[in-house]
């Protein structure tokens, strides 16, 4: 055998003792004592949504406007047969700027909820004490209790739960009516 090919079996032994090692380390974070996060962009602001609240993320979904509904609604989409109601994360948080909602998140706990939003900037994972609970923070607003600090920056993170309220509130009030 060449000095080249002894130099390519012992280079590709030593990356797959590598790879297996990989697995027999303990992880850096345990499964507990970290927070998965997506970073998104509403608006101009810069947000959290919790990896768990969420049922799937996608980029430059077909979504069909409705005539004649709230402002909040953006119309419908489809989803492996399923239609879905896409909403406008900016018009729910009060923010009156304009601009494209290129990406949306499916709700987890309703699969027939979406928000769309501006920007998807990445996915943290965070350590658990990096999340602060709203006491002493200025940000706290309706859909926002909590919020993480990356790299120097806050993000107030996004609850799916209370924004799945809001749009809830009016549609309850109407059957109630009836």
């Amino acid at each position: 055998m060449s000095s080249e090919s002894t130099w390519t079996t012992d280079h590709v032994a030593e990356l797959r003792d590598a790879f297996d090692s990989a697995f027999a380390r303990t992880p850096l974070l345990a499964a507990d004592d970290h927070e998965d996060l997506l970073a998104i962009r509403v608006g101009g602001n810069s947000y959290a949504v919790r990896l768990s609240e969420v049922s799937g993320l996608y980029a430059d979904k077909l979504i069909t406007a409705l005539p004649g509904v709230s402002r909040t609604l953006l119309g419908i989409a489809g989803f492996r047969g399923a239609i879905v109601a896409v909403y406008d994360l900016r018009t729910l948080l009060g923010d009156v700027g304009s601009g494209s909602c290129r990406w949306l998140v499916l709700a987890a706990s309703d699969s027939t909820i979406g928000f769309a939003f501006d920007q998807f900037e990445g996915h943290l994972q965070v350590p658990r004490n990096a999340v602060a609970s709203e006491g002493g923070m200025e940000f706290a607003r309706v859909h926002t209790r909590e919020a993480v600090t990356v790299a120097d920056s806050v993000r107030p993170i996004l609850q799916i739960s209370t924004l799945l309220d809001t749009i809830k509130r009016p549609r309850e009030a109407g059957e109630k009516e009836r």
